[in-house]
C-alpha cells in the first residue's frame, strides 16, 4: 500500500463572523503577491460569517471550516478581547499529516510581498516580537504572555510573536505536540494573558532544549513587522498587533494604502464592512499626499503665528525697556516741594 502523497502547503487563518473582511483582504493580497503559491487555505470561523461573506471567501479559494475551541477555563477578559479563534494555530499540527508545511497568519496581518519563502523555515518558526512595538524600542520578555509565573515558561526569554507561525512535517510527532499544547492550555488557562502565544512560547523553548535545530527564527523585519517599524514600509508581512488595527484606526490604515484598497474592493463585491468604531477617521477622507499637504499647511500656519508672536514679543520687550527707563528717570528727580525748603 502506497503512502498518500502530501500536498506542499496549507495556509491557516481564523476569523470571527464580524471579521470576514480581514480574511478577504488577506486572500486578495496573497493571490496578488504570491500567485504561484500552491496552497490550500483553511479559514476557521465561529460559524457566524454572513452567508454572502462566506460565498465571497469561498470564491477566493478559502476552505471554510467551523472551529470548535478546546475546553479551557480562560479568563473572561481574554475571551472578550481575543476570542477563542486565536487557538486555531494548534489545528496546524494536525494538518501536517496531509501537508509538508503549514503557515498560520493572524487576521490582523497585511501581506505586501511574496510570502513563498516562509515555507523554507521550520520545523517550528516564529519571529521575535518586533521591538518597535514598544515606545522604548525594547523587546518584551515572554512573561508578557502570562498573569503569573509558570514553571514551563522561561519568562525572561525574549518573547516570540505568534502572528506568523510556520510548521513543518519534520517536527517529531506533530499530533503529540498538539496534545501537549492543549494540556498546557487547559492546565494554565487561568494564568494566560495571550493564550496561543504563551503556549507556543513554551513549546518553542522546549524544542530548543531538546534539539536546537527544531526551532528557527523568522526575521521580523521581513515577515512580522509592526506598523511602527520603519521596515514595515517594505516588509512582506505587516502585523498590526496591539491596540491599533488596520480596520479601526484611520491613521494606521492610511499608512498602508494597499490594505485599504483591498478593503474597498471587498466592499465593492458586497462584503460586510467593519461595524465598530474607527479612530482618527479624518485620515481616511483623502490619500496620503493630501494628508501630508494638509499637515504641511497646518505647520506653515503655525510657523506664521509663531513668527508674529516673536515680533510681538520683541515689541513688548522694547516697550518694557522704555517704560522702565521712564520710571527710573522720574524716580531720580527731586520733588518740587523739597527744593523750595
Amino acid at each position: 500500500m502506497h503512502e498518500t502523497l502530501k500536498k506542499p502547503l496549507a495556509l491557516l487563518i481564523g476569523v470571527t463572523g464580524d471579521l470576514g473582511f480581514a480574511a478577504g483582504c488577506l486572500l486578495q493580497s496573497l493571490r496578488r503577491h504570491s500567485p504561484h503559491l500552491e496552497a490550500d487555505v483553511f479559514l476557521y470561523t465561529d460559524g457566524a460569517l454572513p452567508p454572502a461573506d462566506a460565498a465571497l471567501l469561498e470564491g477566493m479559494g478559502a476552505l471554510i471550516t467551523p472551529f470548535t475551541p478546546p475546553q479551557a477555563d480562560l479568563p473572561a477578559e481574554v475571551v472578550r478581547q481575543f476570542s477563542q479563534l486565536c487557538l486555531v494555530c494548534f489545528e496546524g499540527f494536525l494538518l501536517l499529516d496531509r501537508y509538508n508545511t503549514v503557515i498560520r497568519l493572524d487576521a490582523d496581518t497585511a501581506v505586501q510581498d511574496d510570502v513563498s519563502a516562509l515555507a523554507n523555515f521550520g520545523p517550528l518558526s516564529m519571529a521575535l516580537e518586533d521591538p518597535y512595538f514598544t515606545e522604548s524600542g525594547r523587546s518584551l520578555p515572554a512573561s508578557v504572555n502570562v498573569l503569573a509565573p509558570l514553571p514551563d515558561l522561561d519568562g525572561e526569554a525574549p518573547n516570540l510573536n505568534s502572528g506568523v507561525l510556520v510548521l513543518q512535517d519534520s517536527l517529531p510527532e506533530p499530533a503529540k505536540l498538539r496534545d501537549l499544547c492543549l494540556r498546557r492550555l487547559k492546565k494554565d488557562a487561568p494564568y494566560l494573558r495571550y493564550p496561543d502565544q504563551a503556549v507556543l512560547n513554551m513549546l518553542a523553548q522546549q524544542l530548543r532544549r531538546t534539539d536546537p535545530h527544531l526551532f528557527s527564527l523568522l526575521p521580523y523585519e521581513r515577515f512580522n513587522a509592526h506598523p511602527r517599524n520603519p521596515a514595515a514600509h517594505t516588509a512582506a508581512v505587516v502585523h498590526a498587533f496591539g491596540a491599533y488595527k488596520l480596520w479601526d484606526d484611520g491613521l494606521t490604515r492610511c499608512c498602508f494604502p494597499e490594505w485599504h484598497r483591498d478593503y474597498c474592493r471587498w466592499l465593492s463585491l458586497g462584503g460586510s464592512p467593519w461595524r465598530g468604531e474607527v479612530g482618527n477617521g479624518e485620515y481616511l477622507e483623502a490619500g496620503a499626499f493630501s494628508m501630508l499637504n494638509r499637515l504641511h499647511g497646518n505647520v506653515q500656519t503655525a510657523q506664521e503665528l509663531l513668527d508674529r508672536m516673536r515680533l510681538d514679543l520683541v515689541r513688548e520687550k522694547k516697550l518694557k525697556r522704555n517704560l522702565e527707563k521712564m520710571i527710573a528717570g522720574t524716580g531720580s528727580r527731586s520733588p518740587v516741594g523739597k527744593n523750595l525748603q
